[in-house]
């Protein structure tokens, strides 16, 4: 019965991809204090399958290098924005430190191989799993195809990768109790420093009181100087929009949106709080107040303040949401394609607005193919060039590096004329898991057979040396961004979870701080860890003399 069964597998690629992946799936279910493999699960259910089929297990290459693509191609997109705002402004320091994290953990591998009589094969997808970087593992994959080894970097890659996600959690962990870090001064602070108001927005009501704001507009008030967003005005029994020539009087309520932090400043500045005031809070005429969705494609990748919302009609955007994140947003917030935005206006012009945003769920879920397609071509060509190496080597970025530079430079323009290069969110993170899932199955079904040879000779060592090298990596990271960029931990934890371009870390990260400043950190140092990964894992195909 088995042996029929791995026939009709092995005669059915289709059939075998899609058991694979539900396979792994249920594999992913499976957690330790709430951390999983995740995606890569998928993956280890590719090689179980793998030593059960052998060879007859295996999957077109077309299947990985799609999945690939797909993958590295949607996170430059989603990543682009925000990596090169925030290297601008303070990204140096995190830049060095990912390069020597990198490149010392790429030099040890290659004393690995040299020392301890691993296939320089093997080392190399070893370096990739303790990194966890699946874009570095596919690169070696592509420099290596048709030679002996090709499939070893991945039996590597298998054995190291488990650690490369636990060892990082365990160490922040450890550091986290053993300095005993007071978790809300260090939010505090993080949330200060990353000069991002991600926190969860709040409304508070506001009676004028103070001479700094009595008789002057709106917009000439140092309140206008706050990241806050004052929506309403109310005098009397009268509720306005808050217009920026709104002259303000002596007993005005004006409600206002912000962190408690802005709030608290909001509150000094303005006079005390009124609170229960329903005729402002709860009337929704002559002034409403709705949740809409930009979805206009000539709204997308401009500012807030130029699209002319908020002039053309009395209306101000008080919030944003942008996938699960609610924020309040400036004039310098660049809209991406399914914002949601929370428009506070009068009752009247509410439908002229939702048409002038879109507010189409089905619009902003269309995805623009040609811009995608055109992106990913671009990606294909830089990848395939090839630029000198001292002494007369070559390397290329491939089909993971090429495709990736590519996105974060378009992510970052948004758009060009009337191609808009931003993936809607939920296409964005279906294309990522999808690419994942395509390459794991593939790359994990070719790999399996050998990976039980690995493991009955040398499993021991190769997993210390996995480790060793997990621990270097994490080292270099957490020790850098504390003891030398001077990071609280909260932010040092997003260094590590962006250096070793690891979401489960960045997940750890989150769960412990309750903040969106780990992710920002992440953004800023993960695509130079990423592009730095590959970049190594080719030179070592290089240094090693492989192929």
């Amino acid at each position: 019965m088995w042996e029929s069964l791995r026939e009709a597998l092995a005669a059915q690629p289709l059939l075998l991809l899609f058991l694979t992946i539900g396979l792994g799936y249920l594999l992913s279910l499976v957690t330790i204090k709430g951390i999983g493999l995740g995606v890569a699960s998928v993956l280890f259910a590719g090689l179980a399958l793998g030593m059960w089929g052998g060879h007859a297990f295996e999957l077109p290459e077309l299947v990985s290098q799609f999945g690939l693509l797909l993958f590295v191609y949607a996170i430059g997109v989603h990543a682009g924005p925000l990596f090169f705002r925030i290297l601008r402004k303070s990204g140096l320091g995190l830049t060095l430190l990912a390069l020597v994290a990198v490149g010392a953990t790429g030099a040890a591998a290659a004393g690995a191989v040299r020392f301890l009589e691993i296939s320089p094969e093997l080392g190399i997808g070893l370096f990739c799993g303790a990194v966890t970087n699946t874009p570095a593992l596919a690169a070696v994959s592509e420099a290596l195809r048709g030679t002996p080894g090709a499939l070893l970097p991945t039996v590597g890659y298998s054995i190291a990768y488990p650690l490369g996600v636990a060892i990082p959690i365990l160490l922040a962990e450890l550091v986290l109790q053993l300095g005993k870090v007071d978790m809300k001064a260090a939010v505090k602070q993080a949330e200060s420093s990353t000069g991002e108001h991600y926190g969860t927005p709040s409304a508070c009501n506001l009676e004028v009181k103070s001479e700094a704001v009595i008789g002057r507009p709106l917009s000439e008030t140092p309140l206008f100087e706050l990241p806050v967003r004052v929506s309403r005005l109310m005098r009397g029994e009268e509720v306005m929009v808050a217009r920026p020539e709104a002259v303000l009087a002596a007993g005005d309520i004006v409600r206002v949106v912000g962190t408690e932090e802005d709030l608290a400043k909001a509150r000094d500045l303005v006079g005390g709080e009124v609170r229960d005031v329903p005729g402002l809070e709860f009337r929704r005429d002559p002034v409403d107040y709705r949740r809409m969705i930009v979805s206009t494609p000539r709204l997308v990748g401009r500012k807030l303040g130029e699209i002319g919302l908020e002039k053309r009609y009395e209306a101000v955007v008080t919030r944003l949401r942008r996938g699960d994140q609610d924020f309040v947003p400036s004039a310098e917030t660049v809209l991406e394609r399914g914002d949601r935005l929370r428009v506070v206006a009068r009752r009247d012009q509410m439908p002229e607005i939702a048409t002038y945003l879109g507010d189409s769920t089905r619009a902003f879920s269309d995805t623009d193919f040609l811009s995608l397609s055109l992106g990913i071509v671009l990606g294909i060509l830089l990848g395939i060039v090839k630029f000198p190496l001292p002494g007369g080597g070559t390397v290329h970025l491939g089909l993971a590096g090429g495709p990736l530079v590519v996105a974060l430079i378009l992510g970052w323009l948004g758009r060009s004329g009337p191609l808009i290069w931003s993936l809607p969110p939920a296409a964005n993170q279906a294309f990522r898991q999808l690419g994942l899932v395509l390459f794991f199955s593939a790359v994990g079904l070719r790999a399996g057979g050998n990976f039980a040879v690995a493991l009955a000779s040398q499993g021991p060592l190769l997993i210390a040396v996995g480790a060793g090298l997990t621990l270097l990596a994490t080292g270099i990271l957490l020790g850098g961004a504390m003891g030398v960029l001077r990071m609280d931990w909260v932010r040092a934890a997003g260094v590590l979870a962006g250096g070793q371009t690891q979401p489960a870390l960045l997940t750890f990260a989150d769960d412990r701080s309750h903040s969106e400043a780990p992710n920002v950190v992440y953004t800023a140092i993960m695509p130079t860890a990423m592009i730095a990964k590959i970049l190594v894992a080719q030179i070592l195909v290089w240094v090693l003399e492989i192929g």
